[in-house]
């Protein structure tokens, strides 16, 4: 088997969080663990949320600009689909890797092969397609690309703490409260963002 070259070293990369909700609140401290400077993009956290987490707050050009590794972590809305396509790649950095354990279609998969087949960037783990089960995707049978079937968050403990989560999410409900994580947050009249809990 071919030696895999170039292997960078992680320390002194950059990593570019769209979304600064729960999860990647809890990546940025991952990946700082490794020497990693973490930058984000979201329009609806407060830079003092940011600050404290000690992450650079940046807008999306920037954030495209100086990232090595740009990990997706919004959700899917009309706002949001299809955000990264042709245009986005070509301002990501050749060397970057794109990573989208979120939703599918924020993804253009047509866009970013395409952007693969020009190296414009040099890979995406991706746990989400736009169609899954995937059967025709362009994104298929890549050397640069790792495709996990929607569930990189699988342990048995996660799988217990979703259980967990899903019934206290239904006694909330049922109890005449606003449940944590809603589906369709904007027909609650509440303060409730994508990125943040008002």
């Amino acid at each position: 088997m071919p030696a895999v070259v170039p292997i960078h070293r992680l320390r002194g990369a950059v990593m570019g969080l769209v979304g600064f909700g729960r999860i990647p609140q809890l990546v940025a401290p991952k990946a700082k663990a490794f020497g990693i400077k973490v930058v984000t993009y979201d329009p609806y956290v407060s830079e003092s949320v940011t600050h404290a987490s000690g992450v650079e707050p940046v807008n999306f050009a920037r954030l495209l600009k100086v990232s090595d590794y740009v990990s997706i972590h919004t959700p899917l809305m009309p706002e949001t689909h299809h955000l990264f396509n042709a245009g986005v790649f070509a301002e990501m950095k050749p060397t970057a890797y794109l990573i989208n354990t979120a939703r599918g279609p924020i993804g253009d998969e047509g866009a970013l092969a395409h952007a693969l087949d020009k190296k414009q960037l040099a890979g995406a783990a991706l746990d989400v397609l736009s169609t899954e089960p995937p059967s025709s995707s362009p994104l298929l049978g890549r050397s640069n690309v790792i495709l996990t079937p929607h569930m990189s968050f699988y342990s048995e403990e996660s799988l217990i703490e979703l259980q967990t989560g899903t019934a206290e999410e239904v006694v909330r409900v049922l109890t005449g409260q606003l449940p944590r994580n809603p589906v369709n947050p904007e027909v609650l009249q509440s303060e409730r963002v994508w990125g943040v809990d008002a």
